[in-house]
This record gives C-alpha cells, structure tokens and sequence, in this order.
C-alpha cells in the first residue's frame, strides 16, 4: 500500500480497512452460518435414515412371519409366488 500524503488520505485508508475487516468478520460469520446449517441438516438425514431403518427391519420382520406362516400351512414361499 502507498502512504498516505496527508491526513485526508490517511483516514480514508483506515476506514477503508475498518471496513475490509468488518466484510472478512461477517462473510466469517456467514460461513460458521453455513456449517451450522449443514450440520443440521445431516443430523436431519441421520434420524431419516435411523427411521428408514426401522421400517425396514419391521418390513423385514413381516417377511419372515409371512414365510414363517406359509411353512406352517404347508406351502413353500418360491410356490406362493410362482402360482401368482
């Protein structure tokens, strides 16, 4: 940076500085904004998936009855869905 040649110049060059460093503070504080904000949203998408799980593992479940069910009245699962 040049030197200022007066006291005019000087202060303009401090304010603009001031204010280079407030624009660098918000656009920080934007940023740690985004973070939060897609740390929140993964948190979102974990509990998303922590309940597709859960339903997958109770349609698992079902699955298992049904077969469990077609065994005991003497059908076989691979009959079922071949006579369909």
């Amino acid at each position: 940076l040049p030197s200022p040649d007066n006291l005019t110049e000087a202060h303009l060059l401090l304010e603009t500085t001031i204010s280079n460093c407030k624009v660098q503070l918000i656009q920080k504080s934007l940023a740690d904004q985004l973070v939060h904000c897609d740390t929140l949203q993964l948190q979102y998408s974990c509990l998303q998936v922590e309940k597709a799980m859960t339903s997958l593992t109770a349609a698992e479940l079902h699955v298992g009855w049904v077969h469990t069910l077609l065994r005991r009245n003497g059908y076989s699962p691979d009959q079922v869905g071949t006579a369909m």
